[in-house]
């Protein structure tokens, strides 16, 4: 994580006066900077992974928690990896959930509600970064119980559900949207 991050968030956070609705949606799978020993290589993977995918959701939140109105929510996004075949990344979403947990025990008194989406297989954005192959892309739709690759708009629909008011008795879950895909394999 640069050193210059929790500057520049501060500095994001102090152009608000008040927020409803905090979408932590950055992450992806980070490149690593190769170090030249085994051992050097694997924490270098692994903190990435943290710093993009849970530190980068903890220091945004927290540098406007105090701005967050009541019966607003704080959405962030998870990923089915952090039950499967996660490596490293799946650490990092599974840290993110459990550090929703605890998000939601804090801020729920306030009247703020905190969850996580947990995607699964996502055609459309650049996650794969153009290389996943298209026997692959079907065994990820095969896995799930309607079919079909999950949208970008299956998600946002989520979130836009998450911040109405419909689901202010809905906080600290991870809500996965993959079509039925099984989490355990």
């Amino acid at each position: 994580m640069r050193r210059d991050r929790p500057v520049a968030t501060a500095a994001l956070a102090g152009r608000f006066r008040t927020l409803d609705v905090l979408v932590n949606a950055a992450g992806g799978l980070p490149a690593a900077p190769a170090t030249g020993t085994p051992l050097g290589d694997v924490l270098a993977a692994w903190q990435a992974n943290l710093a993009q995918n849970l530190l980068g959701a903890v220091l945004t939140t927290e540098a406007v928690r105090a701005l967050l109105a009541p019966g607003g929510t704080v959405i962030s996004l998870g990923s089915i990896g952090a039950e499967r075949r996660g490596g490293a990344y799946g650490a990092a979403k599974a840290a993110l959930a459990a550090w929703n947990a605890s998000l939601s025990a804090e801020l729920a008194p306030r009247g703020v509600s905190c969850n996580v989406i947990a995607a699964g297989y996502v055609e459309g954005t650049g996650f794969f970064g153009g290389a996943l192959a298209e026997e692959r892309r079907r065994a990820l739709i095969e896995e799930t119980h309607d079919k079909r690759p999950g949208t970008v708009e299956d998600v946002a629909a989520t979130a836009h559900f998450l911040a109405s008011p419909g689901a202010r008795h809905l906080t600290g879950q991870t809500l996965h949207v993959n079509g039925g895909a099984h989490t355990t394999r």
